[in-house]
């Protein structure tokens, strides 16, 4: 039952959490798990409905700004609510309570694609209904979202039905909580109503971008004994409702089906006539119709990107909970990416981050490449962007990618942890190299890839300086928000310097065999003779900080020189710190957030050394793991030193996140870059998969708790299923041409199927 997440338990104070954990999401519709009919009394939950980059803008205020400093934030927007279907029994709301609920049971079928929530109800005046509800967001029809409501009347009664779609909405917030937006905003209006029959349609306009928003739902009702009739159609506050009045016997059942379809101006210009189009398509399909095809959508997904354990079946879950929302979360199309909470709620104002190219399009890179190709897409089309904010920083040449942005502008007012993050080139650099490095593309390195790489490469050599023969970047902050604004952060300088290294590679690879592609591309960012060299140049004299006494690389070239903080003076109630002390108390300490010099290791393949090892030892006694991020990164080379069992206690922080709900926000939204690193943990940690080149290269380590462990990598058009024990290492070629691969360092040749004993029994 690892498929299957479910709980009998009804407690409105978990209600919030739910509407995370058992929230519905394809890559563009988002919708939590709300209740239908509305929150119980005195809960204070997160209703929303979210598309993937539909956004709006608003000012940024500075009481002191300075120049360069962002004017315009862009916030993801909480869209018409089609959820809505009230219920009256007798004249009496039903309306869930603690004292008139029973039999209460709610579920996520990771298996088959929906959710559901099951539950008896009994009015004041002793009448008793059953309810019965399934809801999906089509991974196969992207715009549409169905919920199918079931009532089984347990007595004889009038009831009600009322269902609604309401455009008037606005966005959560609460000033108390940084990780969220803490000012009201309602940025969406309702332009026009229409009602067609069993149809509705609601057009809205954001109000700073006049971006529109088109929603048609169609309602079908099936009574087993007399027809309800036709519905009466009611438009009060900018909601608009159709209502059936009816009875019903004992025993007797209704059924509501609604079919949402979303469609908005980014990506279609006439989106009313796409959207009644798609619901005219699948007018004649019922809710069971729409569920079989997301069944056989996510047999091909679970066969091809799913993970099996065996020996720990709660791990098992939660990874399998943790794969099935990225997929949730991951857009089907360039123009948007991943937000931060996926498409679960509104932390982080829907923004990505550089967590997109480091933690999460891994998993897809390697099982489903086309949707790693969109992700990559996204940021060459936001690369304009790039470049102005590259001006603006004053910088006369390349492209500055934003720490946080939906649609290209950088959208953080903090700039110490924002814009200073200059690592985020080297990240999305670091995510084309090892995408051409696995699929071979040729044509997006020549259309795409290819400016993406020199433009990011280019910044380097503006921000950075050579001093006494050696290449330095100062006042720079890394992936560890703890430390801001520091001279030779490690992480950035190592990253960099691939980002250094594949730009001079590519350009060589052009001026070689594609001179042609080459030249326009160079006349058209005004690229100079000699800035390929310039990138060797400084890639080849990167300063790498290094303590030869302590056999350590620090953070950076200050980091060592700073006392450590007091973790035993740390009330536990003081994490994460972020929330108790100031910045600038916390960067005046040796204390990491997460440790970014940990996660070069593992990101760039270093070999198993005495400066890893100590190194790794070190930051696990400074780092706090205040972040999602931390703990997957400590768990995968605690394997790679050859540690599994240190790598399991890890990675079962990291595992469980959001279902333990650990960091305590969950219901903001998931933790999606912690998914992605659960994935990279099990896969790159345990299962010691690396790519090198044309060759992949497996080396599993398992822990003692497991008896094996099976996955599916796709790699340069072949698809290779490993299944690791702890004495020997089964790999098959499932699809695709023979490829060479390495096993714990050996060289073989797949084609059909290879058994390699180890000496780990």
């Amino acid at each position: 039952m690892s498929f299957l997440l479910e709980t009998s338990i009804f407690n409105p104070q978990t209600l919030p959490l739910e509407e995370t954990i058992f929230h519905t999401a394809n890559g563009y519709i988002g919708v939590r798990a709300n209740f239908e009919e509305g929150e119980p009394e005195g809960v204070n939950g997160i209703r929303g409905t979210y598309l993937n980059a539909f956004h709006d803008t608003h000012p940024i205020s500075h009481p002191e700004k300075l120049y360069g400093f962002p004017e315009t934030g862009e916030k993801i927007l909480n869209v018409t609510d089609v959820q809505i279907i009230r219920i009256r029994i007798d004249g009496e709301y039903l309306s869930l309570s603690s004292s008139n609920t029973t039999e209460y049971r709610r579920c996520l079928d990771m298996r088959k694609g929906w959710s559901c929530r099951n539950f008896v109800w009994k009015s004041a005046g002793g009448k008793r209904v059953r309810i019965e509800t399934r809801r999906l967001t089509s991974f196969t029809r992207p715009e549409v979202f169905a919920i199918e409501y079931s009532i089984t009347a347990l007595d004889p009664m009038g009831i009600v039905i009322e269902s609604a779609q309401k455009g008037d909405v606005g966005n959560y917030y609460d000033p108390s909580d940084p990780r969220v937006s803490g000012q009201a905003f309602q940025a969406l209006e309702v332009i026009d109503t229409s009602f067609a029959g069993g149809r509705i349609t609601i057009t809205s306009r954001t109000k700073a971008k006049g971006t529109r928003l088109w929603v048609v739902v169609d309602h079908e009702i099936r009574k087993d004994r007399t027809d309800p009739g036709p519905p009466e159609a009611t438009q009060i506050d900018g909601e608009a409702c159709l209502t059936w009045n009816t009875t019903m016997v004992k025993g007797e059942s209704l059924i509501l089906e609604k079919k949402a379809v979303f469609c908005d101006s980014l990506r279609h210009e006439d989106g009313l006539k796409h959207a009644e189009r798609i619901s005219d398509d699948i007018s004649g399909l019922k809710f069971s119709d729409l569920a079989k095809e997301q069944e056989l959508y996510l047999a091909d997904f679970w066969l091809e990107s799913g993970i099996g354990i065996e020996g720990d079946d709660h791990i098992l879950k939660g990874l399998r909970f943790n794969l099935f929302h990225l997929l949730q979360s991951a857009a089907g199309d360039p123009i948007a990416s991943i937000p931060a909470k996926g498409l679960s709620g509104e932390g982080y104002e829907g923004h990505y981050f550089w967590d997109t190219e480091i933690y999460m399009l891994p998993f897809f890179l390697y099982t489903r490449p086309e949707i790693a190709r969109n992700l990559l897409q996204y940021r060459y089309t936001i690369l304009p962007e790039a470049r102005r904010h590259a001006r603006d920083l004053g910088h006369k040449r390349g492209a500055a990618y934003p720490w946080r942005t939906i649609a290209g502008r950088e959208c953080s007012a903090y700039y110490p942890s924002g814009s200073a993050q200059y690592h985020i080139n080297a990240d999305i650099a670091y995510a084309v190299w090892r995408y051409w490095e696995a699929t071979a593309d040729i044509d997006f390195i020549l259309h795409s890839g290819a400016e993406m790489l020199f433009e990011t490469a280019r910044i380097w050599i503006e921000i950075g300086n050579f001093f006494e023969s050696a290449f330095h970047i100062n006042t720079v902050t890394g992936p560890d928000e703890y430390t801001c604004l520091v001279n030779n952060n490690y992480y950035t300088n190592r990253m960099a310097q691939k980002n250094l290294e594949i730009a001079a590679e590519i350009f060589k690879l052009l001026k070689r065999s594609y001179p042609a592609v080459l030249s326009e591309l160079g006349e058209r960012i005004e690229l100079g003779k000699d800035e390929a060299a310039k990138w060797t140049e400084a890639a080849l004299a990167m300063v790498l900080p290094y303590d030869a006494e302590r056999d350590l690389n620090p953070q950076d070239d200050s980091f060592f020189q700073k006392p450590v903080w007091d973790f035993a003076g740390t009330p536990e109630d003081h994490y994460p710190l972020l929330l108790h002390y100031h910045h600038m108390t916390l960067s005046r300490f040796q204390v990491c957030k997460q440790a970014d010099t940990v996660l070069a290791y593992i990101l760039l393949g270093d070999d198993d050394n005495s400066t890893i090892r100590n190194s790794f030892e070190y930051y696990e006694s400074i780092t706090t793991h205040d972040s999602s991020l931390s703990y997957a990164v400590f768990s995968i080379l605690a394997a790679q030193l050859g540690n599994p069992d240190r790598a399991y206690e890890y990675f079962t922080e990291t595992a469980a996140l959001d279902l333990d709900d650990s960091h305590k926000n969950t219901r903001d939204g998931i933790h999606a870059a912690n998914m992605g690193g659960t994935w990279l943990a099990t896969v790159w940690g345990f299962g010691g998969f690396r790519p090198a080149g044309e060759i992949p290269s497996f080396s599993p380590r398992l822990p003692s708790k497991w008896r094996s462990l099976s996955f599916r990598i796709r790699y340069r058009g072949s698809a290779i299923e490993v299944r690791a024990a702890h004495d020997r290492v089964r790999l098959s070629l499932r699809a695709g041409p023979s490829i060479d691969i390495e096993v714990y360092g050996l060289r073989y040749r797949l084609d059909s199927e290879l058994i390699v004993f180890t000496d780990r029994a």
